[in-house]
């Protein structure tokens, strides 16, 4: 049985004559055992679990519940990105995941930092930035594609989480798509207000040529606008200062100094991404409850949420500087389309 590793009880049953009995399932590795291969053997009978929540009850007894947390989040992650514009209630991913609702509602929280509505809303806007920089296809067919029935809806939503409308991304994603990250970034990220305590943030395992942009989010999330950003290099280490008072959370994202910005916007490299949080962290009366922390850096994984927030970007194309190209115009729209490339 491919992942089950099963368990020898020493006592024979009773009339058994001595015959074995295996009871329990253990499985080495999240993710090696499907639904219908989990079994329990019992009295040399073998019979399907009743429900794969039996096997992460199992991992939490072992001291693995990490491990089965990020097994059952990812299933019902893996279902929702298969079917994007569908309707994925929590009952039905918690189903995926073998879990009761509101169980299954706790763990995906303490994963991912975010409720599931909020992280399929940000896989959605995820998808429609790579669609609205990799394809042709106009934004009321992207909005329709991505699972919403309301083009204002969406438009809101995307401007609300990217920072910018899906017209401008456009514009602004082929500008800037080819050039250097660090070429674009750099003298691009607002410095911030310089009175206050500094909040020091030392990165750990930022690997060599990669530069960090490290951003305070109201969520786990990087959407929006940040309540303070900086660009780390060389040294690791960074200090913000925060003018709004709030609770954040501390995001970091690195990649090669020489990516194309494309790989920023559409993580369409994530063996070159590294990714780490930190909080939350709490600012009042513009002091920040901790002073310094630490934020270790590794590779992205299916639980981490998607990269919406452009905001660095849309500093550089604010910026009057020639290496950045200035926006193009918008080209004039062909006879017979509407205000979004489709057919009247």
């Amino acid at each position: 049985m491919g992942g089950v590793r099963r368990r020898e009880d020493p006592r024979p049953p009773p009339g058994s004559a001595g015959r074995r009995r295996w009871v329990g399932v253990d499985v080495a590795r999240p993710g090696a055992v499907r639904h219908h291969e989990v079994l329990i053997l019992r009295r040399g009978r073998r019979r399907p679990a009743k429900t794969l929540g039996a096997l992460v009850k199992t991992r939490e007894a072992t001291g693995t519940s990490e491990d089965a947390h990020l097994w059952a989040v990812g299933q019902a992650l893996r279902r929702i990105k298969a079917d994007l514009g569908g309707t994925h209630s929590l009952d039905e991913l918690a189903r995926v995941a073998c879990l009761s609702p509101f169980h299954f509602h706790r763990v995906f929280r303490q994963i991912t930092s975010a409720t599931p509505a909020r992280f399929l809303a940000a896989l959605r806007i995820a998808e429609a930035k790579r669609l609205l920089l990799g394809t042709k296809a106009n934004v009321t067919t992207i909005c329709m594609d991505v699972g919403y029935s309301s083009h204002g809806t969406f438009t809101t939503q995307f401007t609300r989480l990217v920072g910018t409308s899906p017209r401008h991304f456009r514009r602004l994603a082929r500008d800037l798509a080819t050039l250097p990250l660090e070429e674009v970034l750099t003298g691009s990220v607002p410095a911030g207000p310089r009175r206050g305590p500094p909040l020091r943030i030392r990165l750990s395992g930022l690997p060599a040529g990669h530069l960090a942009l490290v951003g305070l989010f109201e969520s786990g999330i990087p959407q929006g606008w940040p309540a303070a950003c900086t660009l780390v290099r060389g040294t690791a280490e960074a200090d913000l200062r925060i003018a709004v008072d709030g609770s954040y959370m501390a995001l970091v994202m690195s990649l090669p100094a020489d990516a194309a910005v494309e790989a920023a916007l559409t993580e369409v490299r994530p063996d070159q991404c590294r990714v780490g949080s930190w909080g939350p962290i709490r600012v009042q009366r513009g002091r920040p409850a901790e002073t310094d922390v630490e934020i270790v850096l590794r590779p992205r994984r299916v639980s981490d949420p998607p990269i919406l927030s452009v905001s660095p970007l849309l500093a550089a194309s604010r910026r009057p500087n020639g290496t950045i190209p200035k926006m193009r115009e918008p080209e004039p729209r062909p006879a017979g389309t509407d205000r979004w490339g489709g057919a009247r």
